[in-house]
């Protein structure tokens, strides 16, 4: 069912907003969706490179699938649309469900830093997906094309890699995947 999110609804459960499809992005907390601005062009584009790379390194290391825009329903009772989510093959079958969305825990989500996502994407979402236990998470700037890849420790993220624009990001989560965002964006 496509709907638009309305006021008059108040409080969802997380399995309506699964269930849901809605016309409006809108992740889902405390029973209030919360609307979603459409991405820039730029945000698009360093989505589509990550998502396409991830897809690639998946499927050539047999590694497990990349998912891009998904709604994921975390066992904390939150509802996010990560920018790209990473789940190992042996757990696939397990979170992934027959409409294409995520139940669980990923082994990796990737959110791309834009001006008005900075604070939500750096601090919120970082709490959030550090309380459901999400083993690895990457931040990537769009305006300086850096990637931070965290780890989950008890205490909380611990930042295991960081590459700045124009350097080879080597990821500690996915061994053997490499990426300089800034050569694929075309960007010298």
């Amino acid at each position: 069912m496509i709907s638009q999110p309305t006021e008059e609804k108040g409080i969802w459960t997380l399995e309506e907003w699964l269930e849901t499809e809605m016309e409006a992005r809108c992740e889902f907390e405390n029973g209030r969706l919360i609307p979603m601005a459409s991405p820039s062009y730029r945000h698009n584009d360093i989505m589509a490179i990550l998502y396409y790379n991830l897809r690639q390194y998946g499927r050539q290391q047999q590694a497990g699938t990349a998912l891009l825009e998904v709604d994921v329903a975390l066992p904390t009772g939150s509802g996010f649309i990560p920018d790209v989510t990473f789940v190992r093959k042996e757990r696939a079958e397990q979170l992934i469900t027959p409409k294409g969305k995520i139940e669980g825990v990923p082994d990796l989500v990737v959110e791309v830093i834009s001006p008005s996502t900075r604070t939500r994407d750096t601090v919120h979402k970082l709490r959030a997906y550090h309380e459901a236990g999400v083993p690895w998470y990457w931040l990537i700037d769009s305006e300086t094309l850096t990637i931070y890849e965290y780890q989950h420790t008890p205490e909380g993220y611990l930042l295991r890699t960081i590459a700045e624009a124009g350097e080879v990001f080597v990821s500690k989560a996915l061994e053997g995947f490499t990426l300089n965002l800034q050569e694929l964006i075309g960007e010298e």
